[in-house]
This record gives C-alpha cells, sequence and structure tokens, in this order.
C-alpha cells in the first residue's frame, strides 16, 4: 500500500510537471510583453509631449529647436538615437550629424514613413524597438529606443514564477503524501494488523504440538516452548520439508524465523548472536543485537535472496530463505565457525 502511495505521488508530480511548466512559460511571456508594453507606453507620452514643439519648428523651418527638441529626446532614458526622415527616407535631422542628408531605404524605415501613425517595430537587435511618430509636411519622428533593462527584469520576474511554481508543486506532494497515509495507509495497517492477529492465534492453537515435535527430534537440545505463527498452510509444510531434509552439521547455533521475523526455533551456544532472555515468538529484533545478523535478515526480507553468507569474528553466518513463488515462509540462519 506503501509503494502505491508513492507511485501516485510521482504521478501526481509528473501531472503538476505538465500543468505548471506550461503555464509559468505562458506567465512568463506575458509580464515580458507586459513591461515592453509599458516602456514603450512611457516614451510615447514623452514624444506625444514634446510633438508640438517638433511639429512647430518644422513649420517654422527652425533647424536650431529640431535640434534642442532631438537633444531632449535623448535626455530621456532609454532612448539612444532619434532623427526626422522626410517622405523619401532622407534624414533630414539626426543627433549624429554624420547621418545628416542620409538615405534609410530598409523596410522598417519605409513601414514607418508610410503608415503614418504611431508605430512600435522590432529590429534585428531583440533588445533595440524603433518607435515612430508622423509629424507635418510629410516628416517622421524615428527613435531607436533601447528595452534591454525591460527584458532583464523579464527574467527575474520569470526566475520568481519558476520558484512559486516550483515550492507549489513540492508542498502540493507533501500534502498528497501525509493526507494519502493519514485517510488510506494507517486505516489499512490497522485493519490488516487485526486480522493476522486473529488468524495466527487461531493458527498457532491448531499446530503447535505438531511443529513442535518435529524440532525435538530433529535437534537432540533442551529448549523451550515454541510457537508457531506462520501465513498459510504453505509455510509450515515449508519449514517441515526443510528440516527434514537438513543434514546435521556442527551447528553453533541455529534460528528459524517465520514470515514475521519472529522466532520458532533457536538455540545458541556462543552466547552472542541471541540475548540470553529471548523467547520463542518473539521478533528476531527484539532476541539479537548482533547488527550482522540484523543485516542479513532485513536484506533477505528485501530482496527475497535464496541464500546469503556473511563472516562475523571467527564466525561464519549462512542464512537461507524458504519461499515459494516469491512467497517468503521463513529463514533459517546457521552459526557455525569459520575454518
Amino acid at each position: 500500500m506503501k509503494k502505491n502511495i508513492i507511485f501516485l505521488s510521482f504521478f501526481l508530480f509528473i501531472i503538476l510537471c505538465v500543468v505548471f511548466y506550461p503555464l509559468t512559460i505562458t506567465i512568463s511571456k506575458n509580464k515580458a510583453k507586459e513591461l515592453q508594453f509599458l516602456e514603450t507606453e512611457k516614451i510615447k507620452a514623452q514624444i506625444n509631449a514634446l510633438l508640438p514643439y517638433f511639429n512647430k519648428a518644422i513649420e517654422n523651418q527652425d533647424d536650431i529647436n529640431l535640434i534642442i527638441n532631438i537633444e531632449n529626446l535623448l535626455k530621456l532614458e532609454n532612448i539612444i538615437s532619434c532623427f526626422i526622415l522626410d517622405s523619401k527616407n532622407k534624414v533630414l535631422m539626426h543627433n549624429n550629424t554624420s547621418q545628416w542628408d542620409k538615405e534609410k531605404n530598409s523596410q522598417i524605415y519605409n513601414t514607418a514613413i508610410t503608415k503614418k501613425a504611431y508605430t512600435v517595430q522590432k529590429t534585428d537587435n531583440i533588445e533595440i524597438l524603433l518607435i515612430s511618430q508622423p509629424l507635418i509636411s510629410d516628416y517622421t519622428l524615428c527613435c531607436i529606443v533601447s528595452i534591454k533593462k525591460a527584458l532583464e527584469n523579464a527574467k527575474y520576474w520569470q526566475i520568481r514564477y519558476f520558484t512559486i511554481s516550483i515550492s507549489s508543486t513540492i508542498l502540493i506532494l507533501i500534502l498528497f503524501y501525509f493526507l494519502a497515509k493519514l485517510i488510506i495507509l494507517f486505516p489499512f495497517n490497522r485493519i490488516k494488523k487485526s486480522l493476522e492477529d486473529q488468524y495466527l492465534k487461531d493458527y498457532t492453537d491448531n499446530n503447535y504440538n505438531e511443529i513442535t515435535d518435529i524440532f525435538i527430534k530433529q535437534k537432540d537440545k533442551e529448549f523451550k516452548k515454541m510457537q508457531i505463527l506462520l501465513q498459510e498452510n504453505k509455510s509450515l509444510n515449508e519449514i517441515i520439508k526443510y528440516i527434514q531434509n537438513e543434514q546435521k552439521e556442527n551447528n553453533l547455533a541455529l534460528i528459524i524465523l517465520n514470515s514475521f521475523k519472529q522466532i520458532v526455533y533457536a538455540y545458541d551456544d556462543t552466547k552472542i548472536f541471541l540475548k540470553e532472555n529471548f523467547k520463542i515468538n518473539n521478533h528476531i529484533f527484539e532476541s539479537s543485537t548482533n547488527t550482522v545478523l540484523i543485516k542479513i535478515v532485513s536484506f533477505l526480507n528485501q530482496n527475497l535472496n535464496d541464500k546469503v553468507i556473511e563472516h562475523f569474528q571467527n564466525f561464519t553466518i549462512k542464512a537461507q530463505t524458504i519461499k515459494n513463488n516469491n512467497i517468503l515462509f521463513g529463514i533459517i540462519i546457521k552459526i557455525t565457525n569459520t575454518l
């Protein structure tokens, strides 16, 4: 069930990425357009404020006032260059005197002249715009404008939007995971444990005497009362089959666990691997403090390997799973002297 919740969380993460990424890109692009629009509108307002002075200077053929007005525009933020074109694309006045009387024949200037309205056009440089405004006598005022600052601000806003998207995604995943555990996993585990406890109690009452006799005949050792907790009748048959086929070995310790990692039968002549006060039916993690033994049991339980061999001090630990069709019935652990 926990794996299913993790899978659902991962699936939700994919959905959130599919939703948030294009949404963030769209919002970022709209923000960039908004910043550029605000920048050009501010420049438009500044040009319109000076427009009557330009027209009056043209009407009076006052070149000095034209130059003064162009210089006033250049003082405004983000305006790089200003000039006036006549109807034949010829420069009447330019802030750079070397450009006077030169022709501007590119398509962008043709559009500025023929449109006869306030126009904002993109150039080959994404950071530069051409803003044009018609004047009297078929003249056109052109301003080369930098929008570099607006583009930089747009990048900062994009970073902010992505940060918000990532934070929102993580928060939603955390809330989903804990709500799923609270609503689904915890009730499921309580019901499962209740059913297992009831089943194991009934099964132990019916099979205690039979399994105890098998272990007494197999090993000539005195041992305490044993209780058998197994998942199903198959598990009992598998352990019995293993014990019947087991050849006697010079084991210093023998530990048999059921599918719940509870001790079914055990002795430890080494006094190292099991606590002195261990009890049958106790969980192996309660009955042992040996990290190597615990590590082996955990590994076999997670990976369902057939056999593991480890060495600890002068001892060899051999652990083998009893399983059928990848269903774990029990674990046999034998400890001998290392040759």
